[in-house]
């Protein structure tokens, strides 16, 4: 045989007879038997004047101490500065909240409870992000998409140290001591482009100064003037010759050699 469905407890509807008929002076414990309700409960009811239930678990206002007005706090001190400690931040929530005092375990608690977590500690320069530099790469992206919609012909270059050197392995020195030879930096300048790949290359020992920079520069421009691709696809065009803020570019553009087809674009900071 089934067993019969358990009864839930009395409904607010219920309850509310109760109290009324004891309100108005009737026979409620009578009302309270018919609408199935036990002798307790209605004792409860008309004692108390209450016929909705109480709020059961969550957080008591008067127990929690970690209110949204102090995650907020938290949420700001992390912003305002990631190397915070947790002491720090206590000493701000006692600081900030007159009387009120949490636990660096309770802070930690909460703060990882909003996704935040240690890391290394990257060092972002002033002026990385700044308004004007975001400028300056907005209109850099801004100009080279233009060169690319009109079909201009857009060179890359650079250039880093290439310490490779054909030098004997084997030499002598006073014992305790290392054999070494001085030998100036090796640098590689490089310029690419999408249609002829690989331009053109030269190696430098040493340091590169602004007159050897601009002359490689013009190395570029002769070199794309001279190849086939530009004589069958990119006639017309303008030669856009890409570079970045290296301490060898600077003054380019005043030290290289002027062309009207020769654009030079220098990339954000």
């Amino acid at each position: 045989m089934p067993t019969p469905p358990k009864r839930k407890g009395p409904t607010t509807e219920e309850k509310q007879r109760v109290l009324d008929a004891y309100q108005r002076a009737d026979n409620w414990k009578l009302v309270a038997k018919h609408n199935g309700l036990s002798e307790t409960t209605a004792w409860r009811v008309v004692d108390s004047g209450r016929t909705e239930l109480k709020p059961r678990g969550g957080h008591r206002a008067s127990q929690v101490k970690v209110t949204p007005d102090v995650v907020a706090a938290l949420e700001r001190y992390v912003n305002n500065n990631c190397q915070y400690t947790l002491a720090e931040m206590k000493a701000f929530v006692a600081a900030d909240f007159a009387g009120k005092s949490v636990s660096m375990q309770t802070i930690s608690r909460h703060l990882l409870g909003m996704v935040y977590t240690m890391k290394q500690v990257r060092i972002e320069p002033v002026t990385c992000n700044n308004v004007i530099n975001k400028e300056k790469r907005r209109l850099f992206a801004a100009k080279l998409k233009q060169h690319q919609q009109d079909g201009d012909f857009i060179v890359y270059y650079d250039e880093t140290n290439y310490n490779l050197y054909c030098k004997r392995s084997r030499g002598r020195s006073k014992r305790g001591t290392r054999a070494s030879t001085v030998l100036p930096n090796l640098q590689v300048q490089c310029a690419v482009s999408a249609e002829l790949g690989l331009v053109c290359y030269r190696l430098e020992r040493g340091s590169i100064k602004m007159d050897q920079n601009a002359a490689y520069v013009e190395t570029i421009y002769q070199t794309v003037k001279m190849s086939a691709v530009w004589e069958e696809h990119f006639a017309g065009k303008r030669v856009v010759i890409v570079l970045d803020n290296a301490p060898a570019h600077s003054q380019t553009e005043k030290r290289v050699v002027q062309h009207d087809d020769m654009t030079l674009l220098r990339i954000g900071p």
